[in-house]
């Protein structure tokens, strides 16, 4: 049984205790947060409630520390829970840039304890679906992928609306999308970063994002974040060179692939058509020129994450979301926030 403590008993850490709740192999025993008003909640859940970190990450029966605290302590608490002897499981973003991700994996290869971050988007339906239907070849070759989160809600809640605690959809969102987008891209290069960010109703941080991506193959992928969006976009568009695909949502359970069928011919289009005018380009197709198919079907991963880790903290394999798949993720970042404050494309190779 792994015996784990959360350090920041907030929303993420109550989600965490939930999660883990339901994965065999681990127990949440401790945690410790600034505010001993949570020590109530703690007990409630069967947990010793430390309102002293130091005597915390004492303890001697502790096997993995969970940090769910605002991101700009993530570097330092991780650095004290690895030296503490702990496995470490860091809330994303992992810390705040890459130079500060640095210091974090050192100290983990010093002392030979795991170090993995929550990028569990990666276990998503949509994502899955997404993946599937490249890896069968119903695109083709993916010519250029579009990832959007787009909100309603029109704020940043809490904490992530103040900078000094690293606020904002860049790190809070943007990293699930890159993360996402990197694997996906699996064995490319990315070498050329491009982003905007605005505070649209968010004065202090990125409320809205835009990041566009080039590897070196020329395939490109772009991802966009916002908290006011009253329309919506699809979740994932993908232009392939031999189809097309949209998913709605999170759910993968709307949306659809599109293929020209192979018994027709395209051929240029004559005379005016009633919708696009004087355009023999972008004339519509007939109907029974397009094949309509649904998204495939892939099955629930989401405790893939937890199970994983479990197996890791146990010697019996190695951590999915690895501190180098990470680092490329922060250097992305890094790259989108100085091409968004100096409005311009960065030359990278990442």
């Amino acid at each position: 049984m792994i015996r784990a403590g959360i350090l920041g008993l907030g929303y993420m850490g109550g989600c965490h205790l939930q999660k883990i709740n339901a994965t065999d192999g681990i127990q949440v025993t401790s945690a410790h947060d600034i505010d001993t008003g949570k020590k109530v909640a703690a007990e409630a859940d069967n947990m010793i409630f430390y309102s002293s970190r130091q005597e915390f990450l004492a303890q001697p029966d502790l096997d993995l520390v969970i940090i769910a605290t605002p991101n700009q302590f993530h570097k330092s608490y991780a650095i004290e829970a690895l030296k503490a002897g702990k496995h470490v499981l860091c809330e994303k973003p992992v810390t705040l840039n890459t130079d500060e991700l640095d210091q974090v994996i050192r100290v983990a290869r010093e002392t030979g304890k795991i170090f993995t971050v929550h990028q569990n988007r990666r276990w998503d339906a949509d994502y899955l679906a997404l993946k599937k239907a490249i890896a069968d070849g119903w695109l083709g070759k993916p010519v250029a992928v579009e990832s959007r989160v787009l909100g309603e809600r029109g704020i940043v809640f809490g904490w992530r609306a103040d900078p000094a605690y690293g606020g904002g959809m860049l790190y809070d969102w943007g990293v699930h999308q890159v993360d996402q987008l990197l694997q996906l891209f699996d064995g490319r290069q990315v070498v050329q970063v491009m982003a905007q960010t605005w505070s649209v109703n968010t004065p202090a941080v990125d409320d809205y994002f835009k990041l566009d991506l080039i590897f070196d193959d020329q395939s490109s992928a772009h991802a966009e974040c916002g908290v006011f969006a009253l329309e919506k976009l699809p979740r994932w568009f993908v232009y392939g060179d031999s189809g097309t695909l949209r998913i709605d949502d999170f759910s993968a359970k709307t949306g659809r692939i599109s293929k020209i069928n192979k018994n027709t011919t395209v051929e240029v289009s004559h005379g005016i058509d009633p919708l696009v005018g004087t355009s023999r380009t972008m004339a519509p197709l007939k109907p029974e020129q397009v094949e309509r198919h649904d998204l495939p079907q892939v099955p629930d991963a989401s405790r893939t994450f937890y199970q994983n880790l479990v197996s890791a903290c146990q010697g019996q394999v190695q951590p999915l979301v690895t501190p180098e798949s990470v680092r490329r993720t922060m250097q992305i970042i890094d790259a989108a926030f100085k091409s968004a404050r100096t409005r311009q494309s960065m030359d990278v190779q990442i």
